[in-house]
């Protein structure tokens, strides 16, 4: 259990999927959407641009330039891509919470309180990540369906870095994390055959 503290300071959510078999489920939901995006990614790159120059580009000109070489199987494979990315960014939003709600709960249990709040507080990365990524999504969604002005070009272009951001930062605390609330091993004397303890 967490401390009520902590518990006050965090999202139910969060708690509920710090357990390990909630983080494996999110794991195996983010891994198996991510693979599931890669013949989409595949399609876009063959076709004449990626999907990181789709999300990068920016400008009005550059995403016209883009769209344009797709043609009909390129945006069709941008409109699958987008949507596998739902689930993955629910996937590691949420996997990222949890990773770090568990640290939180391991902290409190060894005593380090600021360990724990700081856990409580990067928690947040995953989920404003995924916010993030779904607002590029929307943003992408929009150019796709002929609506090639700003801002949404940029707004892609500016999300794609902040998701990523976040969740190094995240997924990084998290793992740091739990290397520094690993349990001590005690070790004990071998006891002597014949001891009077």
């Amino acid at each position: 259990m967490f401390p009520s503290r902590l518990v006050g300071s965090m999202p139910r959510l969060f708690v509920r999927v710090s357990r390990p078999r909630a983080l494996w489920t999110l794991a195996a939901i983010t891994l198996a959407s991510g693979a599931a995006m890669l013949p989409a990614m595949s399609t876009m790159s063959d076709h004449g641009a990626s999907l990181i120059a789709f999300e990068s580009a920016g400008s009005v000109s550059g995403s016209q330039e883009i769209i344009s070489e797709w043609g009909g199987s390129g945006k069709s494979a941008a409109w699958w891509q987008l949507a596998f990315d739902m689930p993955f960014l629910i996937g590691y939003g949420l996997f990222a919470a949890g990773a770090c709600a568990a640290v939180a709960r391991r902290a409190a249990k060894v005593g380090k309180v600021r360990l724990a709040r700081a856990a409580a507080l990067i928690a947040w990365c995953g989920p404003v990540a995924a916010a993030a990524d779904f607002l590029q999504n929307v943003s992408l969604a929009l150019v796709l369906s002929g609506r090639v002005n700003q801002p949404w070009p940029r707004i892609a272009a500016i999300c794609g870095p902040t998701t990523t951001i976040l969740m190094v930062i995240g997924l990084a605390f998290a793992l740091l994390g739990v290397v520094a609330t690993r349990a001590r091993r005690i070790t004990k004397a071998p006891r002597v055959v014949g001891s009077d303890d």
